[in-house]
């Protein structure tokens, strides 16, 4: 375990500990025996299977419980429980929505917004498009997929803007052996696979999502074109 996870760890252990002492203290034992050996045995249980997905996934979940919870308990101790429940159920509700934020992030996704994301890789788009495909996310790695529906002359644009690139490379069955832009030089990567033209690089500083890695691919018998930017 690195020194984070300790650290985390015994913040989430004595949280526990108070998780058990306050229901036990004011009358409700079952209550805090349960809540505080539950906790206790997930906290233990994602230690010992040492597993750093589960650590990540898991621990916000027991940390945003342990807050609600022992919100609601601290209200009940100094005689005010319903104060402690409805500031729990904000609690709880403004919880919710940070868990689902990149849910909902994709959701609110506009055209404006993918104009805007394109425009600055420096790719235009003139004419009216679709969103096909959006989605944003990851556990140990963040990554952001945009897949649109363009015009036929936006597709020949950006088609000839990828062939008429620096050191384009022209199509070559490469089987599994497929080019890498380099991430030393963020040099941009242009080439012609079978069914797609492709735009590959990296960048020196990161954008605002913390994507430094991108991927075009414009397909060559439909009017798509997709993007994937990551951090890795």
């Amino acid at each position: 375990m690195n020194h984070f996870n300790i650290i985390s760890s015994l913040i989430l252990f004595g949280l526990s500990i108070l998780c058990f002492w306050l229901p036990f203290k004011n009358g409700n034992k079952k209550t805090g025996i349960v809540t505080g050996t539950i906790l206790s045995l997930l906290i233990a249980w994602t230690i010992l299977a040492e597993l750093e997905f589960l650590v990540i996934f898991i621990w916000p979940f027991i940390l945003a419980f342990q807050i609600v919870f022992l919100t609601y308990w601290i209200f009940r101790v100094f005689k005010r429980p319903k104060t402690g429940k409805y500031v729990s159920l904000l609690l709880t509700f403004g919880f919710i929505l940070l868990f689902m934020s990149p849910w909902i992030s994709d959701w609110i996704f506009s055209k404006n917004d993918a104009r805007k994301l394109l425009a600055e890789h420096n790719i235009e788009l003139k004419d009216d498009f679709k969103i096909l495909k959006n989605e944003s996310g990851g556990f140990m790695d963040y990554s952001h997929t945009l897949k649109i529906q363009i015009s036929e002359s936006d597709k020949v644009r950006i088609a000839k803007e990828i062939r008429e690139s620096k050191g384009f490379l022209e199509f070559k069955d490469y089987k599994k052996d497929f080019p890498s832009a380099n991430y030393e030089t963020f040099e941009k990567l242009n080439y012609e696979t079978e069914n797609h033209l492709n735009r590959e690089y990296w960048t020196e500083k990161p954008m605002e999502d913390g994507t430094s890695h991108f991927y075009f691919q414009l397909s060559k018998t439909k009017n798509e074109l997709q993007y994937i930017g990551t951090d890795y």
